[in-house]
């Protein structure tokens, strides 16, 4: 009897994995997410996932792989990393193997991060099921692609905070010379060397004295940033890229609005982003790190073009930056048209990889 009993028990379990393997894929939902879309280079992140088993019957084998960018670094301990990441030909993977029980899930963390600006993607994967001795098999591949983007490094060089921090301290001091006739404050008694036009002829019949409009001082600092990438190296055009962070930082500290115009593929997580509006805060700033972290340095239209674009939307008391690989003749005459739209010269930073360093 006892012997029958197991004989029973026997085909019963090989009855049930085999029903199990038959439509494991079936029963088996993948699903992954990052904590984070825009990253420091060399910050960790985190790339959860989840598979869950949705059937009524378990999934006595379970293999899943997900493949990882080529750059990717590793952040948990060497046990962890033996026991789930795998290196092959065609590069690095994540992976586990486990038998899943009926409506139960699990979860995988991977902690890791990226030394180089750029755009990654996440999410392809491989999902193998089958019976416990994993002898009988099916596999399913899918891409639930996740995008992460790494924006530029900060620059740390003495020279282009000198230079930066001299002309946005010229910025800020010109909103106290140059008035703004449409912020009117009050009146004050007519000197004899205000124009006429500024004269307020209501206030002047009320007091009996000629009065004049008291404006105030230009209401804001602005900034418009260039970024130019025509006619540079791949490294200068890095070292643009970490130029036109460092400066964005320091118009947030300072409280500069800004506004930016780039002439190559700059897009943001909602499209096209070669001109971006005046504006401040982390939101702004985020926005504009992430079209710069996934660029590919192509460029779309001339310097000279984004000048004409300036000249269409002029205001005298806004300051340009340009940031720049070398300037070539034709883009030496832009800047001189450049100059012509505002009463303060441009900020010229241009930055090459081969000097190490950024000069203004």
């Amino acid at each position: 009897m006892i012997f029958v009993f197991l004989v029973l028990l026997v085909l019963c379990t090989l009855a049930i994995q085999y029903r199990s393997a038959e439509r494991a894929l079936e029963r088996l939902n993948y699903q992954n997410t990052l904590d984070r879309d825009l990253a420091e280079p060399d910050q960790i992140v985190t790339l959860i996932s989840m598979v869950r088993n949705i059937g009524r019957l378990p999934v006595f084998y379970l293999n899943f792989m997900e493949t990882l960018p080529e750059k990717t670094h590793p952040e948990e301990d060497e046990t962890w990393q033996k026991h789930h990441l795998k290196r092959a030909l065609f590069g690095l993977y994540c992976t586990s193997t486990l038998s899943l029980p009926a409506h139960r899930r699990y979860t995988r963390a991977f902690r890791f991060s990226l030394p180089e600006r750029g755009s990654y993607l996440f999410g392809k994967h491989y999902v193998v099921a089958g019976d416990f001795l994993g002898v009988r098999t099916r596999y399913r591949e899918g891409n639930e692609e996740k995008k992460l983007v790494v924006m530029p490094r900060r620059r740390e060089d003495p020279q282009l905070a000198l230079t930066l921090g001299g002309y946005l301290g010229e910025i800020s001091v010109r909103r106290f010379i140059f008035e703004d006739p449409v912020l009117t404050i009050g009146v004050r008694e007519y000197t004899g060397n205000e124009p006429i036009k500024q004269i307020s002829w209501k206030q002047t019949a009320r007091t009996g004295t000629l009065q004049v409009k008291n404006y105030d001082f230009t209401a804001d600092a602005n900034v418009t940033v260039l970024l130019n990438i025509d006619g540079g190296s791949p490294e200068d055009l890095e070292r643009c890229f970490e130029t036109v962070r460092t400066v964005c930082e320091m118009l947030e500290r300072r409280r500069i609005p800004y506004e930016f115009y780039g002439n190559g593929d700059f897009y943001g997580p909602k499209g096209e982003l070669g001109w971006f509006y005046e504006g401040l805060g982390d939101q702004h700033f985020r926005t504009l790190m992430y079209a710069l972290g996934q660029t590919r340095g192509v460029v779309l239209f001339p310097f000279s073009t984004m000048v004409e674009r300036c000249g269409k939307r002029r205001r005298t008391s806004r300051g340009y930056i340009v940031i720049s690989p070398p300037l070539r003749d034709g883009e030496r005459e832009a800047l001189r048209t450049l100059r012509r739209l505002s009463e303060t010269e441009p900020c010229l930073l241009i930055a090459k990889a081969e000097e190490g360093g950024t000069s203004g």
